[in-house]
């Protein structure tokens, strides 16, 4: 394994990981993700001191769109994290994983696309697989609130992607995620300051940790490895991050996903990857 790859590897399990703080941290969600995206922009501006990029944000155009999409990472965040504190790291994990179905249909209506025969296919295939996770014997308003969480997670997500098709070509991926980030921080400061409530430094401690490492770190390793790696692989490596936070909050949780929650999680990473191969990918 070269080194791109297991640097590429390295973030996606960090991404992976993730999930597992809105489980080992007792704040509420709104504090985690206010304190995630404060931590990540603070670090990721630092990554851009060092590489001397420009940073852009003076028009008032730009003012908005950053404003925009930090909206949307904000949002994508707080239903992920929601997801998983209603419910379990499996199954926000999972039912986040819905928006390939979202994507597929919504990319011909902003980019006037053909809507192509192998993209219904995977999003039916996802569509069954999410439909497998949702525990309908044992109907728990709590479980199901947070799968739906989840989804909203992977519709919000699949939004924000569709916004950065237009700026990825232009703007590094470390500069666009330390926009966003820095835009979400808009919504993050006057939510702090409302909380009345001292955290735990172990909550802290694990905030920083999330921000700095499992985001601004996860995120910088990632855009180096694209150096190195085609993009039909980095998007097949990316299909592994619920699997890699499924394995480990079995180990460090205790949380063993069913056979029927494992057979229809296997099938939504199946559609994942299957998507990444119907992509005309451009080397």
């Amino acid at each position: 394994m070269n080194k791109d790859l297991i640097t590429l590897h390295t973030a996606v399990l960090l991404f992976g990981l993730s999930g597992l703080f809105g489980k080992l941290i007792e704040v509420p969600t709104l504090i985690i993700v206010s304190g995630r995206v404060i931590f990540a922009s603070i670090f990721l501006y630092i990554v851009l001191r060092i590489k001397k990029e420009k940073i852009e944000i003076t028009s008032l155009t730009s003012r908005k769109i950053m404003l925009l999409q930090g909206t949307l990472l904000f949002l994508h965040w707080f239903s992920f994290f929601q997801a998983i504190k209603l419910s379990s790291v499996a199954l926000g994990l999972l039912s986040f994983s819905s928006f390939p179905i979202f994507t597929t249909f919504m990319e011909p209506i902003f980019f006037k696309e053909k809507l192509e025969k192998g993209k219904i296919i995977t999003a039916i295939i996802t569509f069954i697989g999410i439909s497998m996770v949702i525990p309908l014997k044992e109907v728990d308003p709590k479980m199901l609130g947070g799968i739906g969480m989840g989804i909203f997670s992977g519709f919000s997500f699949a939004v924000l992607a569709i916004m950065n098709k237009n700026f990825s070509s232009s703007v590094s991926g470390i500069k666009l995620t330390f926009y966003q980030c820095l835009g979400a921080s808009f919504w993050s400061i006057p939510i702090l300051f409302l909380w009345n409530k001292i955290p735990s430094i172990r909550d802290v401690f694990l905030i920083v940790l999330l921000g700095v490492i499992f985001t601004g770190i996860a995120h910088t390793l990632f855009v180096i490895s694209l150096r190195g790696i085609s993009a039909s692989t980095a998007s097949v490596t990316a299909c592994l991050e619920p699997v890699y936070g499924i394995i480990f909050a079995a180990f460090i949780l205790g949380e063993i996903p069913s056979l029927k929650t494992i057979f229809g999680g296997s099938i939504i990473i199946l559609a994942a990857i299957l998507s990444t191969k119907t992509k005309k990918i451009k080397k």
